[in-house]
C-alpha cells in the first residue's frame, strides 16, 4: 500500500480562504487531490481512525455547506457573520474520506484523473446553524458560547435508490472574549472548529457503520455485482430535484424583519426508548422550518429556536415554551410554532399529548400536553399564536378506539376564544401522516415549505399570508396523498380559517 495516491493535484486548487487551525487539514486533502480522496492515504490505513469500505463514491456536498454562517451581535450590538463553508468543507473531505477507499468530490477539478464510476452517493446538506452568545456592553469580559449544527447526510445506491438517510444535531461549548472598547469578538473559530469537528466525526461514524452500506461493501468485495456507469447528477431526476429546491431557503428580502415575532420549531423523529416507532425526518423537518421563519419569515436569528430528538427532553419542551418564549416575544407581538414527530391521543378524552424524546405511549406523565402548550402561549401578550402540527398519531394502549372520541385539537385555555390562536393540523381525525420519502419531508411540512418559499402567494404580492399559506397546503396535501400513498391526508385548521377569520391576513413569509 503506498503511502500516497499517484495522483497529485496542485494544493492551489483548495478554497483560498481556509486558515487558522485547520491548516494540518487542508494540508492532508492538498496530498490526496480536491477532486478525489483517497481513504487509506491519510492516517496510513489504521481501522481505528477510519473505515475503508472497499467502495468507490461521489461526495455532494449541498451549497448550504460552501455558504454556512453563523449571524451574531458584537460587543457594540451590531449583527456580524462568522463564515464558516470552507473549514466545514474541509472537515467533511476529509471524514468521508476516512470511510470508503475512494471519494471523488464533486465537481472535479481540472486536472484530476478520470472520474471512475461509482457504486454510490454521499450526498450532505447543513441545516441548523446557531450560535448561543449574549454580550451586553463593551468589556474585557469572557462570555460563555454554544454552536449547535445539523446536517442531513444520505447515501444513494448507483441506481438511485435512497439507502440511508440521517440528520445529526451537535453541539460545541466553549468561551469568547471581547477587550476593553473594542467590539470586536475573540475566540468564536475555536468553538466553531470544535462543532464542525463532532458534526464530521458523527456523519463519518454513520456511513461507516451503516448495515445496508457495509452490506454493499461486502458484495463489492467477494465479487458483487458490477458498479454502474457513473452516477447522473442529482438534479436530473424531477423528484430528487424538488426535493433538493425545497430545503434551499429563498433569501431574505432586504430589509424585512418582523423584529416582535418569535418562532419555536421543535422536530422530535427519534426516542429513547426502542419500542417508540420513530418519525423520519421529524429533525431535519424542524432544522429547515427554522431556517425559513430566519429567512423569509423576517424573524430576528436570535428569536428562534430549534429543538431536536435527544436535545427535546420534556424538561427542554417546558424550559424553550415557558421560560425562553416569554423572554424573546414583545408585547403584541406574533408567535409561531412548529411541532414534527408523534403525539398520542387518548380515546376516552380526545386528550392530545406530544411526544418528547423520553415519551412513551404508557406514561403519560413522559408527555407533554397540548392543553399545557396552549396555556403556555396564551398566558403572553400576544397579538397572534400559529400552531403548525405535523404529527403522526398514537391512540393510548389501553384504551378502546372504536369506543372512544377523537383528537380533541380545541382543547385550548379559555382565553384562545379570542382568535389569538390558530393551529394549522396536517391531518384530520385519525389519518396517517405521510413521510415524503422523495422530498425528505413529513407530506404536510414538505407543502408548508413549498407555500412559505413563494408558492402559496396567490395574490401575487410577494407576501404569503396565514389564510393562502393554509389553502394551499389544504389543496396540495390531499392530492400528494392520494397520488402516492392511496390514502387521504387532509390538512385543517383549528379554528376555521374561514373568509372572514381575522388571522387570515397575517403575514408569515415575503418572498419578493
Amino acid at each position: 500500500m503506498s503511502a500516497r495516491p499517484s495522483h497529485l493535484v496542485p494544493a492551489p486548487c483548495l478554497p483560498n480562504r481556509v486558515t487558522g487551525r485547520i491548516g494540518a487539514l487542508v494540508l492532508l486533502i492538498a496530498l490526496s487531490g480536491c477532486g478525489e480522496v483517497s481513504g487509506r492515504s491519510w492516517l496510513g490505513g489504521s481501522n481505528s481512525q477510519g473505515y475503508w469500505l472497499p467502495l468507490t463514491v461521489d461526495l455532494r456536498l449541498d451549497p448550504s455547506v460552501a455558504e454556512a454562517g453563523l449571524s451574531y451581535a458584537d460587543a457594540c450590538r451590531q449583527p456580524r457573520t462568522f463564515s464558516f463553508g470552507d473549514r466545514l468543507t474541509v472537515a467533511l473531505m476529509r471524514n468521508v474520506g476516512m470511510v470508503f477507499e475512494r471519494v471523488q468530490a464533486d465537481p472535479h477539478p481540472l486536472g484530476s484523473p478520470v472520474r471512475a464510476p461509482a457504486e454510490g452517493v454521499v450526498e450532505v446538506a447543513l441545516g441548523l446553524k446557531e450560535v448561543s452568545l449574549y454580550i451586553p456592553r463593551q468589556a474585557t469580559k469572557s462570555y460563555p458560547t454554544t454552536v449547535t449544527l445539523g446536517a442531513t447526510v444520505s447515501y444513494v445506491e448507483a441506481g438511485g435508490a435512497l439507502v440511508t438517510t440521517k440528520s445529526l444535531r451537535v453541539e460545541a461549548r466553549g468561551n469568547v472574549y471581547t477587550v476593553r472598547q473594542s467590539c470586536e469578538v475573540h475566540g468564536l473559530a475555536g468553538v466553531v472548529d470544535d462543532a464542525i469537528a463532532i458534526l464530521a466525526r458523527g456523519i463519518k461514524e454513520h456511513l461507516g457503520s451503516s448495515f445496508k452500506i457495509l452490506q454493499a461493501a461486502e458484495a463489492r468485495q467477494h465479487g458483487g455485482p458490477p458498479p454502474s456507469a457513473a452516477i447522473p447528477p442529482i438534479q436530473a431526476d424531477a423528484s430528487r430535484r424538488r426535493s433538493i429546491d425545497v430545503d434551499r431557503v429563498p433569501e431574505r428580502v432586504p430589509g424585512y424583519e418582523r423584529r416582535k415575532t418569535a418562532g419555536i420549531a421543535i422536530g422530535v423523529g427519534t426516542f429513547r426508548d426502542p419500542e417508540v416507532p420513530a418519525v423520519e425526518f421529524a429533525a431535519h423537518d424542524a432544522e429547515v422550518m427554522a431556517k425559513y421563519l430566519r429567512t423569509v419569515g423576517g424573524i430576528p436569528a436570535w428569536r428562534v429556536k430549534v429543538v431536536t430528538d435527544d436535545h427535546a427532553l420534556k424538561d427542554d419542551l417546558v424550559d424553550v415554551l415557558e421560560n425562553w418564549l416569554p423572554q424573546h416575544v414583545e408585547p403584541g407581538g406574533d408567535v409561531l410554532v412548529y411541532f414534527s414527530g408523534r403525539a398520542l391521543v387518548d380515546s376516552a378524552t380526545g386528550a392530545v399529548s406530544l411526544f418528547p424524546y423520553e415519551g412513551t405511549p404508557t406514561s403519560p406523565v413522559q408527555l407533554f400536553s397540548l392543553r399545557r402548550l396552549h396555556a403556555a402561549l396564551m398566558r403572553l401578550a400576544l397579538r397572534q399564536a400559529v400552531l403548525l402540527l405535523d404529527v403522526a398519531l398514537t391512540i393510548h394502549p389501553e384504551s378502546s378506539p372504536q369506543k372512544g372520541r377523537g383528537a380533541a385539537w380545541d382543547v385550548a385555555a379559555p382565553t384562545a376564544g379570542d382568535g389569538r390562536l390558530v393551529q394549522i393540523l396536517g391531518i384530520s381525525e385519525a389519518q396517517d401522516a405521510h413521510r415524503y420519502e422523495q422530498g425528505r419531508h413529513g407530506l404536510f411540512t414538505f407543502h408548508v415549505l413549498e407555500g412559505l418559499g413563494g408558492q402559496a402567494d396567490a395574490e401575487g404580492d410577494g407576501v404569503v399570508s396565514l389564510g393562502e399559506l393554509f389553502d394551499y397546503v389544504r389543496a396540495q396535501v390531499p392530492r400528494s396523498a392520494r397520488a402516492a400513498y392511496g390514502h387521504e391526508q387532509e390538512p385543517i385548521s383549528v379554528p376555521p380559517l374561514d373568509a372572514n377569520a381575522q388571522a387570515r391576513s397575517l403575514p408569515l413569509a415575503r418572498v419578493k
